[in-house]
C-alpha cells in the first residue's frame, strides 16, 4: 500500500476473541492505512460468521489454530483475563506480534512468561487498550515529562461510573477468576499516574470494598502511591452507580460522546429488572460481538459532538503549574492564569487511545525497533501497581513495589498532538 507517496507495508492482525470488547479495537485496526484485519478465534459461531461477512478473513475456533495461519503476522488478544497469559505465549510462540488487552495477566509470575516468550522469539508485546493512551493524557505526559513546568509533585485521578450494575457475563462477578473492578479498569488509572509522575512507583497503599453482596467484586477502591522522585498519586474509582464525574468535565463520558446525566440510575433500575443471575447472564451473551442484540459493526468517524474521551477527571501538579483536562484539550495553570491548550483529536477516530496502542505496534513493526512505549515491562510494573491495590486491602498495609520502570520523557516529543 502507499499513502501519501511512500509505501506501507501491511501488517495482518488476526483477533483472538470476539467478545464485548471488540468494538474498541476493530474500528481503529480497520481504518489504519498499514493494517488488514485477517482472521479471527472465537468459539461462537454467530460471531465467526458475522466476522466474516465484515472481514471476509480466515475463522478458527481456537487462538492455537489461527496462530499457524501463514496470513496473520499480528494477534490482537481480547480472551477473558484467566487467558491473556497463555494465549499472548501462543501467539509469540508463533513469532506473532501481540497486542494483549487489560489486565496483561492475573500475576507477575504470567507477565514474566510472556515477556520471555516475546523477547526468546524476537516479536513484540504491547499492552493496552488503556485510556491512558487518549490524546490529552499523553499531551499531559509530554508537558510533564519534558520539565517545562518543573517536576511533577502530585497527581490525583478520580472516575465515579456505573461499572458495578452493567451487565455482566458468567465470571465477570468472580474475583477468583481474575475479574474485579481493580484488575479490569485499575489498570487505566494506574498507567495515567505512572505516565504523569514518572514510571516508578515506590509503594502502593490502598482500600476496596464490596458494598453489594450480589455483586460480590470490587465496587470502589482508593490508592496512594509514592514515586521514587517523591511525587504522589491518589487514585480513586467508584463504580455504585451514584454520583457520575461527568458532572465535572462538561456532561462527556467514557467514549468522548454526550452523556444522558441519568444514565447510572438508569444501569442501575435495568439490573434490578432481571429476575436472575441466568437471565443477566443471557442479555450479556446477546450483546456480544455477533449476538442478537450486539451493535454494528464497523463505526469510525467522528459524529459532530464528539469530543476527548474522559476516564474521569485527571489533574496534575507540577512546581511551576497545574493541568488538567478541557473540553477539546487541556488547561494549564501557571503564575499568568489559565491557558488552554488545543489537542488534536484526529480526523476520524472512535477510541483514539486504541489507534495510540495500534500506531505505536505499527510503527515499531513497520521500521524494525522496539516499541516506543507500553511494551511488557511496563505493562508487568503497571500489573505490579495493580496487585498491590489488590493485597495492600487485604493486608492493610503498605506494600513495597519491586519491577518499576521509568517512563520514556521523549515518547510523545514526535507526534504532532499539541497546538499551542
Amino acid at each position: 500500500m502507499t499513502t501519501n507517496g511512500k509505501h506501507m507495508p501491511i501488517l495482518r492482525v488476526g483477533m483472538a476473541g470476539l467478545g464485548t470488547a471488540v468494538p474498541n479495537a476493530l474500528p481503529e485496526l480497520h481504518a489504519h492505512p498499514g493494517i488488514q484485519i485477517t482472521a479471527a478465534a472465537d468459539p461462537r459461531h454467530e460471531a465467526l460468521d458475522k466476522f466474516s461477512s465484515e472481514f471476509g478473513g480466515e475463522t478458527y475456533r481456537t487462538v492455537d489454530s489461527m496462530c499457524e495461519s501463514p496470513n496473520v503476522d499480528a494477534v490482537y488478544i481480547l480472551t477473558p483475563n484467566q487467558l491473556h497469559a497463555e494465549h499472548a505465549i501462543i501467539a509469540a510462540n508463533h513469532r506473532k506480534q501481540v497486542f494483549c488487552d487489560k489486565p496483561m495477566a492475573l500475576s507477575l509470575e504470567e507477565c514474566d512468561r510472556m515477556i520471555e516468550a516475546a523477547e526468546r522469539n524476537g516479536v513484540r508485546l504491547i499492552n493496552g487498550h488503556s485510556q491512558a493512551m487518549d490524546a490529552p493524557i499523553r499531551a499531559m505526559a509530554h508537558i510533564v515529562n519534558s520539565g517545562e513546568l518543573g517536576a511533577p509533585l502530585m497527581v490525583n485521578t478520580w472516575f465515579y461510573s456505573d461499572w458495578l450494575y452493567r451487565p455482566r457475563g458468567e465470571i465477570e462477578l468472580d474475583i477468583s477468576m481474575g475479574e474485579g473492578l481493580v484488575r479490569r479498569q485499575g489498570p487505566v488509572q494506574v498507567e495515567i499516574a505512572r505516565m504523569l509522575g514518572g514510571g516508578l512507583v515506590r509503594s502502593v497503599k490502598a482500600v476496596t470494598t464490596i458494598a453489594d453482596r450480589n455483586r460480590p467484586v470490587e465496587g470502589s477502591y482508593t490508592a496512594y502511591l509514592e514515586f521514587e522522585n517523591r511525587a504522589s498519586a491518589t487514585l480513586a474509582y467508584n463504580a455504585y452507580g451514584y454520583f457520575d464525574t461527568t458532572e465535572l468535565h462538561w456532561g462527556i463520558g467514557l467514549q468522548g460522546n454526550p452523556q444522558d446525566p441519568t444514565t447510572n440510575a438508569k444501569t442501575r433500575q435495568r439490573i434490578k429488572e432481571f429476575k436472575s443471575r441466568d437471565e443477566e447472564i443471557a442479555y450479556k451473551n446477546s450483546t456480544r460481538y455477533g449476538g442478537e442484540r450486539s451493535g454494528p459493526g464497523l463505526q469510525v468517524g467522528a459524529g459532530p459532538d464528539k469530543r476527548h474521551a474522559f476516564f474521569g477527571i485527571t489533574v496534575v501538579s507540577c512546581e511551576k503549574g497545574d493541568i488538567r483536562q478541557s473540553p477539546t484539550g487541556l488547561y494549564l495553570y501557571d503564575e499568568n492564569g489559565r491557558h488552554e491548550i488545543d489537542v488534536p483529536a484526529g480526523e476520524h477516530f472512535t477510541n483514539r487511545y486504541t489507534a495510540t496502542e495500534i500506531e505505536l505496534m505499527y510503527d515499531a513493526w513497520a521500521n524494525d525497533r522496539p516499541l516506543a512505549a507500553h511494551d511488557g515491562r511496563w505493562g508487568k510494573a503497571t500489573t505490579e501497581v495493580v496487585l498491590g491495590i489488590v493485597d495492600s486491602s487485604v493486608q492493610r498495609k503498605e506494600l513495597m513495589m519491586q519491577h518499576q520502570v521509568e517512563y520514556p520523557k521523549d515518547v510523545w516529543s514526535g507526534l504532532e498532538m499539541i497546538r499551542r
